[in-house]
């Protein structure tokens, strides 16, 4: 098991905890801020050209600019001023670029736009304050992906803490918050590094609700987190000598399922899966003959799978439910890298069903088939089109 599936596991048996405050709140909402801090360090680098000058030139990676981030939150109550948090937070990062000469001038060369999502997902505790204003501390491990394809690959984990108010108007919460996330290294030229400290400024707007009553018109309504690792690969393998070596990482989003009877229900899931991997190429030997390269280039094609599937219970008064669930499957993908993945399949699965109080627990193994990728998609750039993965889903 590797630090992030670790990491997602750690937080599924948080949310475990939180069945047993039946009744507690779920709060959900937007949170919105700035960043504090540049993106990206200055990063300098010198060449030469003879037709400007004989002496070294100077050349610039920097950021100047500072922007928003944006995005939504939910909050599990724990009950005892404890509570879990999670964020979707977008946020644009700026590159500048510019040259300096030997004499002290420089040459603006524009910029280049990283786009990023931040996923922190944060236990947070409230100081024991009477009152309607209370203290409190967050931290937790923070992911993030990019979407575009630019000279930076921003590192994709890192830890985060904060403080902050929270502001109570009835069902109603306002939580301006300081938080400060140490990022994971992102690697050497030719990538552009972002700055690895990182303090935000972030105020969180949400509303409670409790957890029995969820409904859709008279059915009970379920919402919750999913997560797992695939079993197989996302990519096809290169032809020989060229060679690809895939992670296999993790995969996890959020569940929405509607109960239409004890037996049928459906539940539509919304997943991220990173496709990451490094690619080693050919070359010739002395003799001509082509040969495995030594060098190996790595990159992420970023996918986003939407699943709707029609579930079937085969024992709905039993403790224990075996489950057969199917129904189509959508995909988004960014960050290509060369890939254009199909955006249509079909998924099957199976597997069990238990409650625990208000929390509603569900491994399942599914089995995708996905379309072909679209017409002038070469082999070297082509997706799996059968891929299995296991899952397991907490509702409420």
């Amino acid at each position: 098991m590797n630090r992030t599936t670790k990491i997602v596991a750690v937080a599924a048996l948080a949310l475990c905890s939180a069945s047993s405050v039946l009744g507690q709140r779920v709060s959900f909402g937007f949170v919105g801020g700035t960043p504090l801090t540049r993106d990206f360090p200055i990063t300098r680098m010198f060449y030469t050209n003879p037709e400007i000058s004989n002496d070294l030139i100077a050349f610039d990676w920097f950021s100047d600019t500072r922007t928003f981030l944006a995005g939504l939150s939910v909050e599990i109550d724990l009950g005892k001023g404890i509570s879990l948090e999670g964020n979707v937070l977008h946020r644009t990062l700026h590159l500048q670029r510019r040259n300096v000469f030997p004499n002290g001038s420089s040459e603006y060369l524009g910029e280049v736009t990283p786009s990023t999502w931040e996923w922190p997902i944060l236990a947070k505790y409230r100081l024991p304050v009477r009152g309607a204003v209370r203290p409190f501390i967050e931290a937790g491990p923070s992911f993030r992906t990019r979407h575009n394809q630019v000279p930076a690959e921003p590192s994709q984990f890192g830890a985060t803490a904060g403080t902050g108010v929270e502001f109570r108007f009835g069902r109603f919460k306002v939580s301006p918050a300081l938080r400060y996330t140490r990022w994971q290294y992102d690697g050497d030229f030719p990538r552009a590094a972002t700055k690895r400290d990182q303090i935000e400024f972030v105020t969180g707007i949400s509303y409670a609700t409790s957890i029995p009553s969820w409904q859709l018109g008279k059915r009970k309504l379920r919402l919750g987190l999913v997560g797992g690792t695939p079993l197989t690969g996302g990519l096809k393998e290169l032809r020989r000598p060229e060679r690809l070596d895939e992670e296999q990482g993790y995969m996890g989003g959020i569940a929405v399922e509607l109960d239409l009877s004890r037996r049928v229900s459906i539940e539509v899931n919304g997943l991220y899966r990173p496709f990451r991997a490094r690619s080693y190429g050919a070359q010739f030997d002395p003799s001509g003959a082509l040969i495995p390269s030594d060098y190996g280039f790595e990159f992420t094609v970023v996918t986003w799978q939407f699943p709707a599937l029609a579930k079937y219970r085969l024992l709905p008064a039993s403790k224990v439910r075996p489950v057969l669930e199917a129904g189509p499957s959508f995909r988004a993908a960014g960050n290509l890298n060369g890939y254009n993945p199909s955006h249509f399949g079909i998924t099957a699965g199976g597997g069990i069903e238990t409650s625990y109080r208000a929390m509603k627990i569900s491994p399942v193994l599914r089995y995708t088939r996905w379309a072909k990728d679209p017409a002038g998609t070469v082999r070297s750039a082509s997706t799996a089109a059968n891929q299995v993965e296991f899952l397991c889903s907490f509702t409420f």
